[in-house]
């Protein structure tokens, strides 16, 4: 547990120095997915007039946000009645979330080691020994940027890099400084087994392909840094995971009934962007920041939220739509089509596509 909360904690340095700068087994009526799965509903959405605004959420946002859900708790529904003792921990979870904004197991604090090095990466003065020499005090953080210098995207030569100097020639301050959100996070989407096991994976990689998708967006869209952008994408998931969390921590308190998928889900759906911002509160992450997460709570259209809001929107949208085109239930064609009538352009959708497509091969 120490471990994680450090994990999650060490995000919260990336964004300090950069900025200111969503059971044992299956329960009764929940049986696995079936084929039938792959076979998503059609998106169908009305032509958007020109000086109509896009709404934040649509029939098939909504139910793109629906199978997502059905992938994660491996659930072919979930809207049961939600009654009695489960009826009480789903209001005792919200109950949680506003009382935990203080606690370490759900709010971590700042860490040492990614302030220094973020402070490095930004200090043109800075030599790559003391860069080096900073990744060398995490070991899991060495290895993923010898892992990110291996990949397709970096390395064009046959033989493999091993030296942690090259990687770092290799990556760049850019590469280093989107790869650190990442490469902290990933521990932290690491559940035990038990129940639910596919939903920390599947959060896992929506995050990446939010956190590709958002950068990209950000870059494209224009006055919205593409780091910050990148770190905010990340928030979402990184909230589920924390309401995950808090529902099971809810339950253990009542072991004498059986987590329910479509409680962990209800609170989630209501819950999360409210958390997102309670993280980024509790991280002192800057006011555009804050706001961008506001209008995500506020279901803002996206058509009138800031450079970083759309990158926020767009991102999870996307990110959320590559995942299930991975598996075949959407789409590439539809896919973007969402992200188009949602109100993205043409030529940022292929780009923002391509990266959210692309960040779960490395």
């Amino acid at each position: 547990m120490t471990l994680t909360i450090l994990l999650i904690a060490a995000l919260a340095g990336v964004a300090v120095f950069v900025l200111g700068m969503r059971v044992s087994g299956k329960t009764s009526g929940q049986s696995s997915v079936a084929a039938s799965r792959n076979q998503a509903p059609p998106i169908v959405a009305p032509p958007i007039l020109r000086d109509e605004a896009p709404t934040f959420e649509t029939d098939a946002t909504v139910a793109l946000d629906d199978e997502g859900f059905k992938l994660a708790f491996d659930v072919q529904r979930f809207d049961y009645e939600i009654s009695g003792p489960h009826a009480a921990v789903l209001a005792k979870i919200g109950q949680n979330v506003a009382e935990s904004v203080h606690q370490r197991e759900y709010f971590p604090r700042r860490p040492m080691l990614l302030p220094r090095l973020m402070r490095v990466l930004n200090d043109d003065d800075s030599t790559r020994k003391e860069i080096v020499q900073l990744i060398l005090e995490d070991p899991a953080l060495a290895g993923s940027v010898l892992q990110r210098a291996n990949s397709a995207a970096y390395r064009f030569s046959p033989v493999p890099i091993d030296s942690l100097d090259r990687a770092v020639v290799l990556l760049g301050v850019e590469g280093l400084r989107g790869l650190m959100a990442t490469a902290i996070l990933q521990p932290v989407f690491r559940q035990p087994k038990g129940y639910f096991d596919n939903f920390a994976p599947i959060t896992w990689e929506h995050a990446r392909r939010t956190a590709a998708a958002a950068e990209v967006c950000a870059r494209a869209l224009g006055n919205a840094d593409p780091f910050v952008a990148q770190l905010l994408g990340l928030l979402g998931p990184l909230a589920r995971i924390v309401l995950f969390r808090l529902t099971m921590d809810t339950y253990r308190e009542r072991p004498e009934i059986q987590p329910r998928a479509e409680v962990f889900i209800r609170a989630i759906q209501t819950q999360s962007a409210n958390v997102a911002g309670l993280i980024a509160s509790t991280w002192q992450l800057s006011d555009p920041s804050i706001r961008a997460l506001q209008e995500q709570t506020e279901r803002l259209s996206p058509a009138i939220m800031t450079p970083l809001g759309r990158s926020v929107y767009f991102s999870d949208l996307c990110g959320a739509l590559a995942l299930l085109a991975h598996r075949g239930i959407y789409s590439a064609e539809d896919s973007q089509a969402m992200l188009m009538q949602q109100g993205l352009g043409k030529e940022t959708t292929a780009l923002v596509w391509r990266a959210a497509m692309a960040a779960n091969e490395e």
